[in-house]
């Protein structure tokens, strides 16, 4: 069905818009550039417009402007590493005795260099005796001038990579075996050469 278009006339905005365009452009030299009239003004803007319509697929893109790109929405952050914990029937034994405390050490006054060296070769130290269970005294970081340091700092040390060989869980002591100022350490069990563990 054949017709003759419509033609709508430009908005005030869209006047507007078409002025600032024509302000950007140079004139070529040796001739005179009409501006047009009132009712040709944006002859080609309104064309361009009425000629617009759906399409099939997205609208094509010029590969040379930046808004052209399609940036891939970043990767969700990692999920944090989960602490290696020690299971609540294990801790209630040790807690009552049931199950050993192979070693105690206690890291109170130590500066976290010195602290951290003597954890690891202590660890390193009673895995090699076979020793499956220790108690780490941190202290509770609350006499005066004490940040904590250390408590909050040897839950980060048994959770890394270099404390993984030796480290299979940890958790808070009971109140008795010091309680927030103290931690339950379970070892890793040594293998026999054939691959096997240690009873």
């Amino acid at each position: 069905m054949s017709g003759k278009r419509h033609r709508r006339s430009l908005t005030e905005e869209e006047r507007r818009l078409w002025r600032r365009v024509g302000r950007t452009v140079t004139p070529l030299r040796d001739r005179d550039v009409a501006m047009p009239d009132s009712e040709n003004l944006g002859r080609e803007f309104l064309d361009a417009m009425d000629t617009a319509g759906p399409q099939d697929g997205p609208p094509a893109r010029d590969r040379k402007s930046p808004l052209a790109r399609r940036y891939a929405p970043p990767p969700p952050p990692p999920k944090p590493s989960r602490e290696p914990g020690i299971d609540r029937p294990t801790t209630r034994k040790l807690a009552k005795g049931r199950i050993s405390i192979d070693a105690r050490m206690d890291l109170h006054e130590m500066t976290q260099d010195v602290a951290y060296d003597r954890l690891y070769a202590f660890l390193a130290d009673q895995r090699s005796r076979g020793a499956r269970h220790v108690l780490v005294v941190t202290g509770k970081g609350r006499s005066p001038g004490s940040e904590g340091i250390l408590k909050r700092m040897v839950p980060v040390w048994l959770n890394s990579a270099r404390f993984a060989g030796l480290v299979s869980g940890y958790t808070q002591a009971s109140r008795h075996h010091g309680g927030e100022g103290a931690i339950y350490v379970r070892l890793r069990r040594l293998s026999h050469p054939d691959g096997s563990l240690r009873p």
